[in-house]
């Protein structure tokens, strides 16, 4: 995994690229200064730790895939607790998308084809109670990356975590509570990305 200062640096740069964003990082920013070695990602840890979890677009990059958690009863984004076998955030959130859909590694990219993939979205929030498993409120640190699923077969997922999924269209999103951020994001990253591909379109 990667070491605290290497993420440290990670959540400082998405932080000068989302300057609207930035009072919302600093229970991530405080954390990661006060934590240390396992405990940043130990899932006992009560005090909160990172998680990871990966946007997934289609292929033609319109809608967004949703799972039915299990566990908290809502529509949410594949994602999860890191492992330490896992050799960064990203390698995380992509093993937690395929463990939770059945889709193949050859079939999941990174939308940023060029270079590391940045961060695309850092959210804190707050995991209830779970007594089953004696464990007390706490927050969930999630880093997130974005990725296209390159193909068109249906998923198969995990029961143990999600009982559905959907595709949901972007658009559909912009003013959703949870998602609307997201979806805000996603739909100016395609129109940078559109005016690049037209600005250098050969003559």
């Amino acid at each position: 995994m990667q070491s605290k200062n290497t993420i440290l640096e990670l959540v400082c740069a998405y932080q000068v690229l989302h300057l609207p964003e930035a009072e919302s990082l600093n229970p991530i920013i405080r954390f990661l200064k006060l934590t240390t070695g396992e405990q940043l990602t130990d899932r006992k840890n009560f005090d909160g730790h990172l998680t990871a979890s990966a946007f997934v677009l289609n292929k033609n990059h319109d809608s967004l895939l949703l799972l039915h958690h299990k566990k908290l009863g809502r529509w949410l984004q594949p994602g999860g607790h890191i492992n330490a076998s896992d050799a960064n955030l990203q390698v995380a959130a992509k093993r937690e998308a395929m463990e939770e859909t059945g889709i193949r590694s050859a079939d999941l990219s990174s939308f940023f084809k060029n270079g590391p993939s940045p961060v695309f979205d850092i959210d804190s929030h707050v995991i209830p109670t779970n007594i089953n498993k004696n464990e007390v409120a706490h927050l969930h640190h999630d880093i997130r990356f974005l990725f296209v699923y390159n193909h068109e077969a249906d998923l198969q997922l995990n029961e143990a975590e999600a009982l559905d999924f959907k595709w949901v269209p972007v658009s559909d999103l912009v003013t959703d509570n949870t998602f609307g951020q997201v979806a805000k994001k996603i739909i100016q990253l395609l129109a940078k990305q559109k005016s690049y591909s037209l600005s250098h379109k050969p003559l």
